[in-house]
């Protein structure tokens, strides 16, 4: 039998989120910029016989047919045709409903650790084509790095890698958002179908293709430009949420923004002791925060070996 995969599966912040009006399928259609974060889950894969178990240290994230790992695991068996069972071990260190992408991440690490553990050989392309049906994120997971994504937000087109700019990412005590909620409170707020506004995806793309050159210019610039169609709603019906969002911007960040549909909010930080220190803070007044910073490198999910953790 096969020895078992230690994986991590990295968060995400949007750079810039555009949501469209709900379409004749349900689905809303989306432009966004994302970008995969060293803060990241633990996944241990085990080869085992029988069924597919998993064990999770956060509650929230549920277990079994609860969990996004799970079914990623269960339908590429189906979609492999194979009995091959599966202990799944999840170390939760990224917070569930805060809009960085967690859950995703995590099934799109499993997706491709159970490819290496089962010995199918599938690339990434077949892989995509079971990630779709789990979740609009899961199929950029299996690319990281920066990404724009189109759609449901499921066709990826990966952008030039940004530098490993540091991060500060807060989440209030509050409760954490669930996506459908979010789509819901943005149609309400929305009296007829309307695109999205003050969101340009297309600019921040332009920016992207210039990573190559002036890094603290193009910090400034792209920290300018974050922009996200759920933040007006969201921060009107959050209190907690727009107050963290302002303290971060009052203590110097260079931008700040919400993660996708929240409830966490990022700041680019100016430099790394500035992220050190505004966490820290942010601790000490009772709120979820952490450093981080981007992270680059192609087909993140699933990677294999050690890894820093940040404060």
């Amino acid at each position: 039998m096969a020895a078992g995969l230690c994986l991590f599966a990295p968060a995400k912040v949007n750079l810039a989120l555009a949501v469209g009006p709900r379409r004749g399928d349900g689905y809303h259609g989306v432009r966004t910029v994302l970008q995969t974060v060293c803060l990241h889950d633990r996944i241990d894969l085990e080869p085992r016989a029988g069924e597919i178990l998993i064990e999770c240290d956060d509650p929230a994230a549920g277990e079994g047919p609860d969990n996004l790992a799970w079914r990623a695991a269960e339908a590429l068996r189906v979609a492999a045709g194979t009995r091959a069972g599966l202990r799944i071990v999840l170390h939760k260190r990224i917070p569930v409903r805060a809009g960085l992408g967690g859950a995703s991440s995590d099934a799109a690490a499993v997706l491709v650790g159970c490819n290496r553990l089962w010995a199918l050989g599938w690339d990434r392309t077949r892989l995509a084509t079971v990630a779709r049906g789990l979740g609009a994120d899961v199929p950029f997971f299996l690319y990281g790095g920066t990404a724009l994504a189109a759609g449901r937000g499921d066709e990826i087109a990966p952008l030039p890698e940004l530098p490993p700019w540091p991060l500060v990412l807060c989440r209030p005590q509050g409760p954490g958002i669930a996506t459908p909620a979010a789509y819901s409170a943005l149609d309400e707020a929305r009296p007829v179908p309307s695109g999205p506004e003050g969101v340009d995806v297309d600019g921040l793309c332009a920016a992207c293709s210039k990573a190559g050159g002036d890094s603290a210019a193009l910090r400034r610039r792209i920290a300018a430009m974050l922009a996200n169609s759920f933040e007006p709603i969201i921060l009107s019906q959050r209190p907690d949420i727009a107050a963290a969002r302002a303290t971060l911007l009052q203590r110097g960040a260079l931008g700040a923004l919400l993660c996708g549909s929240g409830s966490a909010v990022f700041a680019v930080a100016p430099t790394g002791a500035w992220a050190r220190d505004t966490a820290t803070a942010l601790r000490g007044a009772g709120l979820w925060a952490r450093t981080t910073h981007l992270f680059a490198p192609r087909a993140s999910a699933g990677r294999a070996g050690n890894s820093r953790e940040e404060g």
